[in-house]
């Protein structure tokens, strides 16, 4: 009876731990993720500085995994990140973006997260100038229906700080 019931635990076990492991990327898929990936990003910033907030969310997913952590520690989904930047674009006539450092990692499942740092440059409509100089934006982006999109973004940043005009 004894060696019935050890032999029923171990053939649940084993059939009960069967799950499909997702499989890692290639070497070359990883190249590719990583130039496909960065077009993404360049696009995220090209659309910052043109203040244009329906081509900023593009790349965005909109499923209920998305999430995105503001530099002030707000946890906001898709349609709040949106308003979020439109109400904060209303401040800024322009803004520049410098990416000074980008890295990647590769999860199984066509997971990738990117690790963004730069600076920003905003000029506000009032004409004062602003600055921050180390600004970092952590990327988690999936593989979705053949296209990149970001399911998760924490944003850190100094505060900025005010450029005094040289005369």
């Amino acid at each position: 009876m004894k060696t019935k019931i050890i032999i029923m635990l171990a053939m649940v076990f084993a059939l009960g731990n069967t799950q499909q492991v997702a499989a890692q990327m290639t070497p070359h898929e990883q190249e590719t993720a990583k130039t496909e990936i960065t077009k993404v990003v360049n696009r995220i910033f090209q659309s910052l500085e043109s203040m244009d907030v329906e081509s900023l969310f593009q790349p965005y997913s909109d499923s209920l995994k998305f999430n995105l952590f503001t530099t002030d520690g707000s946890m906001v989904n898709l349609q709040m990140a949106k308003y979020g930047h439109a109400e904060w674009f209303k401040s800024f006539s322009s803004m520049k973006i410098t990416t000074t450092k980008e890295e990647f990692r590769f999860l199984p499942g066509n997971i990738v997260i990117c690790s963004w740092q730069g600076k920003f440059n905003m000029t506000l409509k009032d004409g004062k100038q602003l600055k921050i100089d180390k600004f970092g934006v952590t990327f988690i982006f999936e593989k979705i229906d053949n296209n990149w999109k970001v399911i998760y973004q924490h944003s850190s940043a100094l505060p900025p700080v005010q450029e005094i005009p040289k005369n």
